[in-house]
Order: structure tokens, then sequence, then C-alpha cells
């Protein structure tokens, strides 16, 4: 799979609480920690520890802060052809507290400005990739006509977004087979955004993500809607990059099983388990640890949005489905493990 995205050196440090008062100079043992994330970088690494073989098309600086990500790729398997040099390597900073709110701050600095070079993205793609996360940043924008017509699938996460239309992020919103996003600036609930963005574009499946509420997942086909709650076993700790972790396991689990609502609940499984841990841990679940959280905790749960009222469903029965529909219904049959899909009644609740 290939992964286009960016990877930051960030900084985070644990305030206590928020407001942060000014103190001219502290010291915080143990409350500073820095390392490799961003978008990118975190979805490579989650698909990685689930078992999915990357490529990691990304920019890294040509400073000292560049020098050290790529050293960091290498030992991961992550720097290769798809890895290209900019002028000056991204970086971000995250302030958080004891109850988990954060407050983020990043500097990318040219890479949302950058393009990637068609050529060298074709080749990639068409060696290595059946299937792709495109993040919605500038670099990826040449790489979407090469995967429409090459008939690769890909999902995107617009993270913050206030209509169903945006002209800054139309190409990944018309293109996208997975369309993430979440609620925080939305101009209408969930489910009706859902709604709007299979009326103007079509998409497959979209996935909404909500913080301790949990993810709201639509699915074309059948027109179901879905909200999976969040379940945090370890409570809630740090949270930034959790969803993009989410994105990344749900796309692991749909192109290998093709179930969306199973991999929307064990996104929410690896994701409400991740926000209980450190900054300094390693981004992911790995896919023991993940099966044993199952087997301890069991799936989220989940409900059937019925209109403007929803109702808990339990699954009975299979049935076959026969793929995604509208463009990529031809593209997608060569490059996607067949799919199948519960056939659901409206009435009970869907547990383990």
């Amino acid at each position: 799979m290939l992964v286009a995205g960016v990877v930051t050196l960030r900084v985070a440090r644990n305030v206590g609480r928020f407001p942060v008062p000014f103190v001219a100079k502290n010291t915080r043992p143990g409350r500073i920690s820095m390392r490799l994330a961003g978008t990118g970088w975190t979805a490579a690494r989650t698909l990685q520890r689930l078992g999915t073989q990357v490529t990691f098309a990304t920019y890294v600086g040509a400073d000292q802060i560049g020098q050290f990500t790529a050293q960091s790729l290498l030992r991961h398997g992550l720097y290769g052809p798809a890895t290209l040099v900019c002028e000056e390597h991204p970086r971000a900073m995250v302030l958080y507290d004891a109850d988990g709110r954060r407050s983020g701050a990043s500097d990318l600095r040219s890479t949302p400005f950058l393009k990637y070079p068609p050529a060298l993205g074709r080749s990639i793609m068409d060696k290595y990739c059946t299937a792709a996360i495109l993040t919605n940043i500038g670099f990826t924008r040449s790489l979407i006509p090469i995967a429409i017509e090459l008939g690769i699938p890909f999902a995107t996460d617009l993270h913050t977004v206030d209509s169903a239309s945006p002209p800054r992020y139309r190409d990944w919103m018309a293109a996208a087979h997975i369309l993430a996003c979440s609620h925080e600036e939305l101009p209408e609930g969930p489910e009706q955004w859902i709604r709007s963005v299979w009326r103007n574009f079509g998409t497959e499946i979209v996935l909404v993500g909500c913080g301790p509420d949990g993810v709201v997942l639509g699915v074309r086909a059948g027109k179901a809607i879905w909200h999976v709650r969040s379940h945090a076993p370890r409570g809630v700790r740090f949270v930034a990059g959790a969803g993009d972790l989410a994105l990344a396991t749900f796309v692991h689990h749909y192109f290998a099983d093709g179930d969306p609502l199973t991999s929307a609940r064990m996104a929410m499984l690896a994701a409400g388990w991740k926000v209980g841990g450190e900054p300094d841990e390693e981004p992911g679940v790995g896919a023991d640890h993940l099966a044993e959280l199952r087997l301890r905790h069991g799936l989220p749960s989940a409900t059937r949005w019925q209109g403007v009222r929803h109702r808990v469903v339990r699954p009975t029965t299979r049935t076959n489905w026969a793929g995604p529909a509208v463009f990529w219904r031809d593209h997608c049959a060569a490059v996607t493990a067949p799919r199948r899909r519960f056939a659901r009644p409206v009435g009970q609740e869907l547990g383990e």
C-alpha cells in the first residue's frame, strides 16, 4: 500500500492544565517528548504494525531535522525511492493537559506547496500499490489523477472541513473511495454531512470522527449509516494522532476483509487504546496486540441510524457483496479482495 503524506518532528509537553500560567523558566523532567509524528508517518507505521507492506511517499528536509528523520525512516524500512528531499523539514508542537485536552501547532515549511513528481508517482503506484492513503497535504494532489487512471482506490482524511464541497479539498473528495473528517467544524450533523457527500461525490465510504463519541460510518451501498462508540480502557491521556491511527487501522482491515463496519469497530478499539498512552509511544497498535485487546474488551458497540432516529442492531447472516460501486466498480475488481457484508435486520444491539 502507498502512503503519501508528511512526517514531522513533534515536540509534546504536558502542561498540567489549561490555561497555561506564565512562568519565565521551569524544568519538566519526563514531561517533554520529542519524536516523529505527522499524518503520513502515523498512517505508515500503523499499517506496518498491522502487517501491511508500505511504500511511503514523503519529503525529508536537507537540514539536521531532516537527517534525523531520514535515519528513522531507514530504521523502519520506510526510506526508499519514494522519499524526496525538501529544503527544511516540517515540525510541530503539542501542549496537552492531564485530561487529554490538547493545543497543537504545525509548521510544515514548504511541503504544502510542493508537487510530487507525477512520473515518479506513476512508477511507484504502478509497481507497488493496490490501494493508497493520500493525505490532504498539497504535494499529494498530483497523485490523484494517477490513482484514478490506474484504478487504485484511496483513502484521505480532510481533518476539519466546513463544507460538503470545499474548493480546497475538492480534488480529494471527488476521487476518494474512503473519505474521513472530524465533526468539529461541519456545517451540519454527521449523518446529514455523509448524505451530502454521497449526493455530491458518490463516495463509497465516509467516516466522521466524533472524538469521545466515537465515529459515524456511512456505507453508500445500501445507504447504511452507523454510529460506532468509542472505548478507552486506559482512560484518556494523549489524543494527538488518534484520528490518523484510526483511519489507517480502518483501511488495513477494510482492504483485507471488505467489511466496513467491523473495520470501523477495529479502528475504534485501536484508537481507544492508544489515547490512554504517552506521546513517546510508537504509532499504531500491532496486529497481535489488537487481537488480544479484542479478546479482552470486545469490539465497541455499533448502532444503525434510521432517518433522524437510530436503532441498535445485531449481525445475523452474511451475503455476498459484489464490491464498490460508482466509478470504482470496474477499477477495484482486480486490486481488492472479494467483499462481504452483513445483512442486518433492525431491532437489536450489535455486540461482539
